[in-house]
């Protein structure tokens, strides 16, 4: 008799505890997600915003597409193109944890503005610097200002102060007439077509014309040569750039293995420095 009620007690003790963990492991799983930072946050993903008119991209899917293959190994990131500066320009304003890559004259024009500060530079060829030059199928500098169209993916205001640098003819530079295009080799091809005549581009942009169209390459003289310029900067909103060290690192690391420097291909670079003080003097706003 002892026995069989030693049994059913044991076994009514043995039920309610299975009742009893049947209710309280959904209960205390809940309670973890329930207070689990990353999950009761919904994860804020990083963007990275792309424009320049100085880099020679063809496809804008494809370049986001490898991007985002690779930066999402490392964690919430996106890897947004534009190819239009307006949009660019009007879309980052309402951004505010984000990192820009841009055209170093592109960065000074918006730097103040948006409270930027350049946390990398681009290198080709282990150099941080690249140069404007003023190319034509003709051999008078004076003859393309005063009555040709200049062809140049810069803003107007830039060109022209560009133009200035290269010339030192207030005269001749205040007439001349500027075709916007969106890239530096569209200022070139704008030229070979006879739209435009003459392309304010960079060297970098001869170098992909000579892959592109060898034959138009060779027919163009360069006029005049402007001073030195840095190449792609990487950019920070000050007030954010502690939030984003983790994603400068990822960027610099880009060229230390085999998929990152064939993605930095993609943007015309194969390596990044770290700006020296000399480099955020020339890179302050204008």
């Amino acid at each position: 008799m002892d026995f069989y009620r030693e049994y059913h007690i044991t076994y009514r003790v043995t039920r309610y505890t299975v009742f009893l963990r049947f209710l309280l492991i959904p209960f205390f799983i809940f309670m973890f997600f329930l207070n689990t930072p990353a999950i009761n946050k919904q994860i804020e993903k990083i963007m990275i915003y792309f424009y320049s008119s100085e880099t020679n991209i063809n496809n804008y899917k494809s370049l986001k597409f490898s991007f985002d293959n690779y930066l999402t190994q490392y964690g919430a990131y996106e890897f947004q193109p534009f190819d239009d500066r307006e949009l660019f320009d009007s879309h980052i304003k309402k951004a505010d944890k984000c990192i820009l890559l841009l055209s170093s004259w592109h960065y000074r024009i918006i730097a103040k503005s948006h409270g930027l500060r350049p946390a990398l530079i681009g290198l080709r060829h282990g150099e941080k610097y690249q140069q404007r030059v003023l190319v034509t199928l003709t051999t008078s500098t004076s003859d393309v200002l005063k009555s040709g169209i200049i062809a140049s993916s810069s803003s107007q205001w830039h060109t022209i102060n560009e133009l200035m640098e290269m010339v030192k003819d207030v005269a001749v530079v205040k007439n001349a007439r500027i075709l916007a295009v969106p890239k530096d080799i569209d200022a070139l091809m704008s030229v070979g077509f006879g739209i435009a005549a003459a392309a304010l581009t960079s060297r970098n942009a001869l170098e992909a014309l000579n892959t592109v169209n060898p034959s138009l390459c060779k027919k163009l003289r360069i006029l005049a040569v402007g001073p030195k310029s840095h190449l792609l900067i990487l950019a920070v909103p000050e007030a954010s750039k502690g939030d984003n060290l983790q994603m400068i690192n990822v960027i610099k690391n880009m060229p230390l293995n085999a998929t990152g420097r064939e993605k930095m291909r993609m943007l015309g670079l194969d390596g990044w420095q770290e700006p020296a003080p000399a480099d955020n003097k020339e890179l302050e706003a204008d």
